[in-house]
């Protein structure tokens, strides 16, 4: 698949996120765990979209899903299927670093972890 499809799919993926965001906040983006998460999910998906078609770092779209994978697995009630689904459908899109799945999931993983402290203090 070229670089500009996978980018096309990354976007869809970032859309369908946005609209699925929209309807579980009403639209609304503020500092309460399900906005930030939700909210912090299509950003990451335009992160990853942007990465593929810029052809940018590799760990930069590693981090990204690492977001979504916080937000999926260690938030209350997980898991989330709708941020797994997505978190799973931009991993075969984006670039491994140093062509290393084990590598891009190692990173998604301590980028979870972070995510996880981070928001936890801000909520």
């Amino acid at each position: 698949m070229s670089r500009r499809a996978k980018a096309l799919v990354a976007g869809i993926d970032t859309l369908i996120m946005g609209v699925f965001a929209f309807s579980e906040t009403d639209g609304t983006v503020g500092l309460g765990a399900a906005e930030l998460v939700l909210w912090g999910a299509v950003a990451a998906a335009a992160v990853c979209a942007a990465v593929v078609l810029l052809e940018g770092a590799a760990v930069v779209a590693w981090a990204a899903i690492g977001y979504v994978l916080f937000g999926a697995l260690l938030t209350d009630g997980s898991p989330h299927w709708p941020l797994a689904a997505l978190a799973l459908a931009l991993m075969p899109l984006v670039p491994r670093p140093n062509r290393s799945l084990g590598l891009g999931l190692l990173i998604a993983s301590a980028a979870a972890l972070v995510a996880r402290m981070v928001i936890g203090l801000l909520v």
